[in-house]
């Protein structure tokens, strides 16, 4: 597992040596990059200015991909001892990696919502849904907020009411939702 692309690029990232954390690949990491850069450059902003938050981050290779490419901030939302001690280890070379050993359906409040949020719950748990309504609640979305939910290619991708999707993206065994607040 390594940074796919931008200053870091090639840095290996510490993983779990159990069977419970599932990083996202490098294959769909350089995907799901090539489709945030392609609407960046859409919506005319810049990855300096982006604040991304990685849910349920494991290894934080998503979020630390983000700042790589250049994003302003990341910060990750971990539980999971084994996965929060290679997140503390990977993030530690990055003055704006942030972070926090919470549960991601009882995150805490926050004053300013994320430009980008990557989620990757656990499978078939039906954590990413708690995850998205309670993110909503405690004020980390609004609707500029692009929301991505990396779920297993066989799920329901049906979203909380509120939400709608704008893309559905299948890479391997995995599948990218990206959606917006209504």
């Amino acid at each position: 597992m390594r940074i796919v692309a931008g200053t870091k690029r090639g840095k290996i990232l510490n993983t779990p040596t159990d069977d419970k954390t599932r990083p996202t690949s490098d294959r769909a990491r350089e995907s799901l990059f090539n489709i945030l850069n392609a609407m960046l450059l859409k919506e005319k902003k810049l990855w300096k200015n982006i604040t991304f938050l990685d849910v349920f981050a494991g290894t934080g290779a998503v979020g630390l991909e983000a700042l790589s490419r250049g994003a302003k901030e990341a910060l990750f939302i971990e539980n999971y001892p084994p996965a929060l001690a290679c997140l503390k280890s990977n993030t530690k070379d990055f003055e704006n990696a942030h972070v926090m050993m919470c549960d991601a359906t009882c995150p805490p409040f926050t004053t300013r919502p994320m430009e980008i949020i990557f989620m990757d719950a656990p499978y078939r748990e039906e954590l990413w849904e708690k995850a998205l309504v309670a993110l909503n609640n405690k004020g980390w979305i609004d609707k500029k907020t692009l929301i991505i939910i990396e779920i297993e290619k066989k799920e329901e991708n049906i979203l909380p009411a509120g939400f709608k999707l704008q893309d559905d993206r299948i890479y391997g065994r995995n599948r990218l939702l990206f959606c917006r607040k209504i």
